[in-house]
């Protein structure tokens, strides 16, 4: 199966599974996207995409950036968290853009993952910027571990760039490859794994399957896996709304908003 192929399709099984096990499979297809924001680990938007015979679909991003040093659990908790704001444009009622309510909260809680503003106990249950963890005996916790032992899902290709500093532009990451891509890594997938260490992370998922769901791909795979970007000072980030693609530069970590959309804009440097 190609790249783009076997990545799209360990999303799709997923989705499906949790849209069966957490949401009756009331949720419709969605169109999944891989975008590099920083910030952010995903983002729902409704109706974004249509067909040429006029048919809606939403859309579902995942960023990619962050998988390589995320915990599998914190993947999967990404995209859930994204089907619930795809619930509720379905069948509930979502406040204005960005903004995360009451309703919301109650399903992520109904589900098994507990909204919360600073990620942990305590935090505020509503809010524009969310985080949420999971609740123990919740259902999400339990679904996961299903999902995983799965013979068929496993998420097969993982970003290679982490960040030393967060980079700010496609060239940085361009101008790294050709020092950083050895020809056997990048023409073979499986070049830099042995046959045992292969087996051994098969062999992870079926003899403690919570170990493995919990553990981060830093540690599944070899370090030679990955790679560190070039750090660039006194730079600017590029913000773009994720509506009307009004894009500003500005210095890193500001937060703006487009008076037009009332929406947040999104740092989308990388």
């Amino acid at each position: 199966m190609r790249p783009t192929d076997e990545l799209y399709r360990s999303l799709e099984l997923a989705y499906q599974h949790f849209n069966v096990c957490l949401f009756n499979n009331t949720l419709p297809l969605v169109l999944f996207t891989l975008q590099r924001q920083k910030g952010t680990m995903g983002y729902f938007v409704a109706d974004r995409w249509t067909s040429t015979e006029g048919e809606y679909c939403h859309e579902i991003s995942i960023n990619p950036a962050h998988m390589g040093s995320s915990r599998i659990v914190d993947v999967m908790q990404t995209l859930v968290h994204e089907m619930v704001h795809c619930w509720q444009f379905c069948h509930g009622s979502p406040s204005r853009n960005g903004y995360h309510n009451k309703e919301w909260a109650y399903k992520m809680i109904e589900i098994g993952l507990q909204p919360s503003s600073t990620g942990e106990p305590g935090g505020d249950i509503v809010g524009n910027h969310m985080n949420d963890y999971i609740i123990e005996s919740g259902l999400f916790k339990k679904s996961c571990l299903d999902l995983i032992q799965k013979e068929d899902f496993h998420i097969p290709w993982i970003y290679r760039l982490t960040y030393s500093q967060p980079i700010v532009s496609e060239s940085d990451i361009s101008d790294a490859l050709p020092l950083l891509c050895s020809p056997d890594i990048s023409t073979n997938k499986n070049s830099f794994l042995e046959d045992k260490e292969v087996e051994l992370i098969a062999e992870s998922v079926s003899s403690n399957p919570e170990k493995y769901l919990y553990s981060n791909y830093k540690d599944l795979l070899p370090e030679e896996a990955f790679y560190t970007s070039p750090t660039r000072k006194n730079v600017k980030s590029t913000y773009q709304c994720p509506s009307c693609k009004l894009k500003i530069w500005g210095k890193p970590s500001i937060r703006l908003q487009c008076i037009e959309c009332d929406i947040e804009l999104l740092d989308i440097s990388i």
